[in-house]
């Protein structure tokens, strides 16, 4: 893992496996989309509920907690993320901890 600042992670390519970091801390897991002028695209890994909209996220969330109904997760869909400063750093994963991450996957089925 690579600790970066902004204009570094710019020239990533996209999917590239990232978390924004203040020192000490790490944000959410996110993979990185396509880069525009002023942000960027990118797909959060926590919170990736296949839904259409915000509404329905609520409704599936709503029902997952007072009905037991599972939550199908949708791991191809991207947002734009233009909530960042220009010191902000980015915690980058590097291909050997993609594989390691990977392989702790594998045993979770």
């Amino acid at each position: 893992m690579k600790i970066i600042n902004l204009e570094e992670f710019r020239k990533l390519p996209e999917n590239t496996l990232y978390s924004k970091y203040t020192p000490m801390f790490f944000d959410s897991l996110e993979i990185k989309g396509e880069t525009w002028k002023c942000d960027f695209l990118s797909q959060s890994l926590h919170d990736a509920i296949e839904c259409d909209s915000s509404d329905e996220m609520m409704t599936l969330l709503t029902d997952a907690k007072e009905i037991g109904t599972s939550l199908e997760m949708d791991f191809n869909c991207q947002s734009r993320d233009g909530m960042f400063n220009d010191d902000q750093l980015f915690a980058v994963w590097e291909k050997r901890d993609v594989e390691k991450l990977i392989n702790r996957l594998m045993e979770c089925l």
